[in-house]
């Protein structure tokens, strides 16, 4: 993954160079410090921008990379899009040689931004190539910077060791969104986790049968119509037998989406294969957490379905109990992501956790809200809410709370059961409903709900994340448990 050296190297062919508000007032000696310092005297430079520029030094080619930091920065994530910048522009060959200096400076008492930036080029690295029949070579990223005593400090074994187990657990995430839906079937995906997270943590599979037989009605109607039948795949990591509080969460995962009977368009079906980020992204918080060893309790939550057409295919106008013993009527069987996490919900519910958090891919709304670089984000506990936030400021992931607007429940209540999936004002506030029907599931349970429906999968090149799935959140959310840590 990534490694830091602390020393200068004759290995180093590439000198990544930010530019802060003092100028620049590295360490690099002889011909390649003149060199920079002609092109800061003789060049403009735009904030946000990174150039590079070649010069023949020891006896070989260098690169030298500028980066111009904006005189305002918004938000933490232009730390994380000019890292990944970077990676853009540097050959493959030699992600083993890079120089970075630090953007803070180098006397600075903090490295945050440059822990970003570091992050940054860690999303940079990442490459989708597993179906490919020549793949790239996959090199360590190593880093070299001062060997200077605050930075060492800064970048110690413990950080580097944390943000090596966090990355591999996001590039897992994103290759499980990234898999294709005849590979990732719900079953699939089970026997991977069961593979790649730690025995350290007790992991039970609910086959179909053991789901009907508890009552998950939800999950194995909309699981039911196809031949790669649903699975519940329930984590369970104690970090610390001290600790009373528990932290629940749910992923949601449709390991393909063709909306069933109401069947999605072509525009809409080519990337439902993603569907299933969520219960990717919850499974990639459970590994770096049990790697990491937090000491708190958490329980992660994963209901696996194939929504499909077929012969026992749900329908709408079905009536269905579920499990918290809520019957719902089907107006829609493409509002199906709701319907499992309804049953995953009450599930964790009955375990009394102190907060539930849960992650979908659940409305098309959202995006057309939100778009791709904001998720949308419901709770019913602001304190929770605000504590929340705060993490996903702090490490450049943009999400935005919206309303759990109380005059619209009525919509969901039907005429023939207790619930109906969709409301009865079906062009209006998609995201909110979607939200508002899994409401009817937490109880008094403090609970967010984050849907990521834009966030999960980048159709374009992301200036973050990059194409096809991003790990949206994991980081946040990681960051989030390790301060709830008890020393």
């Amino acid at each position: 993954m990534i490694k830091i050296i602390f020393q200068k190297s004759k290995e180093v062919k590439n000198y990544i160079i930010p530019l802060i508000k003092e100028g620049y007032s590295q360490n690099i000696n002889g011909k390649l410090n003149k060199a920079i310092l002609n092109i800061l005297q003789s060049e403009q430079f735009e904030g946000g921008e990174v150039k590079k520029y070649s010069i023949f030094n020891n006896n070989r080619l260098e690169n030298i990379f500028i980066v111009s930091l904006p005189e305002k920065v918004d938000s933490n994530s232009t730390f994380l899009e000019l890292g990944h910048k970077v990676m853009k522009h540097i050959d493959k060959k030699e992600i083993d040689s890079i120089f970075l200096s630090p953007i803070e400076g180098r006397n600075s008492n903090s490295f945050n931004k440059t822990e970003l930036f570091l992050e940054g080029m860690l999303f940079g690295y990442y490459n989708f190539d597993i179906y490919k029949s020549k793949r790239d070579e996959k090199k360590e990223l190593i880093v070299y910077m001062d060997d200077r005593v605050k930075l060492k400090n800064y970048f110690n074994t413990e950080k580097i060791g944390e943000i090596n187990a966090l990355y591999k657990s996001i590039f897992l995430a994103r290759d499980l969104i990234n898999m294709p839906p005849n590979e990732l079937t719900p079953q699939r995906f089970c026997e991977i986790a069961t593979t790649e997270l730690n025995k350290n943590l007790k992991i039970k599979i609910f086959d179909e049968f053991e789901i009907k037989d508890s009552g998950m009605n939800l999950l194995y109607t909309v699981g039911k119509g196809s031949e790669n039948r649903p699975r519940f795949l329930v984590i369970e990591y104690s970090g610390d037998e001290r600790v009373n509080k528990k932290y629940a969460f749910v992923g949601k995962g449709i390991t393909f989406d063709s909306g069933g009977t109401n069947l999605k368009p072509t525009g809409s079906i080519e990337t439902m294969k993603s569907d299933m980020s969520g219960a990717a992204n919850i499974l990639a918080l459970a590994k770096v957490v049990s790697e990491s060893g937090l000491k708190l309790n958490a329980t992660f939550y994963i209901p696996l379905a194939e929504n499909t057409i077929g012969q026992t295919a749900y329908r709408p106008g079905d009536i269905i109990k579920s499990y918290s013993g809520k019957t719902v009527e089907i107006l829609n069987t493409d509002a199906e992501g709701r319907l499992i996490l309804a049953d995953a919900i009450s599930f964790a519910v009955k375990e009394k956790p102190d907060i539930i958090i849960d992650m979908a891919t659940l409305t098309g709304a959202c995006v057309v809200a939100l778009g791709s670089d904001i998720a949308g984000c419901f709770s019913n506990n602001d304190n929770i809410y605000e504590e929340v936030y705060s993490f996903f400021r702090e490490n450049g992931e943009h999400i935005v709370r919206l309303p759990l607007h109380k005059n619209y429940r009525e919509r969901l209540k039907s005429k023939n059961a207790d619930l109906q999936n969709i409301s009865k004002k079906r062009t209006e506030a998609g995201a909110i409903m979607g939200a508002l029907f899994l409401e009817n599931f937490v109880e008094d349970t403090p609970w967010i709900h984050f849907d990521i429906a834009g966030t999960a999968f980048m159709e374009d090149n992301h200036p973050v994340y990059g194409e096809g799935g991003s790990g949206f959140g994991i980081r946040s959310l990681y960051r989030f448990l390790k301060s709830k840590e008890i020393m």
